[in-house]
């Protein structure tokens, strides 16, 4: 996650570059989110130093875990950094247990950034289905000549989705769609909740 928010760094303080002389009322906006993108980044890595302290150290209270509730700030992360994020949505939208919850948000989170960092696109489709006892969330973009790395499939960004997956009951598919570009697709199940659910 750290990796994901220093890849997102990377891409805003490449479009503060472009638009620092042609569009420096941009600028403004592009910085403020830079700033929140590496604030992120330095909690998760707080959180990370912290699994390592002793059992006896000091407790800091936990912050909620992420999940889809997120995804309007993720899609305007995205967009500070230049990329659109066109999003869908199929079916009556149904609450996910917290750890399919976590799973669907860092998939997104994931395969977005391989878009923006692989795909010579500017706009990734976002589509989340819902059925009574599943979640189909599709990452898809138009790109028709992608860099080996992403084709291939090689490093651990594919790797960590498909485990995450798994780990949650479902399973995760990457690869090109026959009408071209490139397609990453979860699906979980949705769990029943117990009604006296908190």
């Amino acid at each position: 996650m750290v990796a994901h928010h220093m890849a997102l760094a990377n891409a805003q303080a490449g479009a503060i570059a472009h638009l620092w002389n042609t569009r420096p009322q941009q600028v403004e906006g592009i910085l403020l989110d830079l700033t929140r993108t590496t604030t992120t980044a330095l909690r998760e890595l707080q959180v990370t130093v912290g699994l390592l302290r002793q059992p006896d150290d000091t407790e800091e209270p936990l912050q909620p875990a992420p999940g889809l509730a997120l995804l309007p700030d993720l899609v305007s992360a995205f967009a500070s950094a230049g990329m659109h994020i066109a999003l869908t949505t199929e079916g009556q939208a149904r609450p996910l247990c917290p750890g399919a919850d976590l799973t669907a948000f860092r998939i997104l989170q994931e395969a977005l950034t391989n878009v923006a960092k692989h795909a010579a696109v500017t706009t990734a489709h976002v589509h989340l289905a819902y059925t009574a006892d599943r979640l189909t969330l599709t990452v898809s973009n138009d790109s028709s000549s992608l860099p080996g790395p992403h084709a291939a499939g090689r490093g651990f960004g594919l790797i960590g989705m498909r485990e995450r997956a798994q780990s949650a009951g479902g399973r995760l598919t990457a690869g090109h769609r026959p009408d071209g570009g490139y397609a990453v697709t979860a699906q979980l199940p949705i769990q029943p909740w117990p009604l006296n659910h908190a």
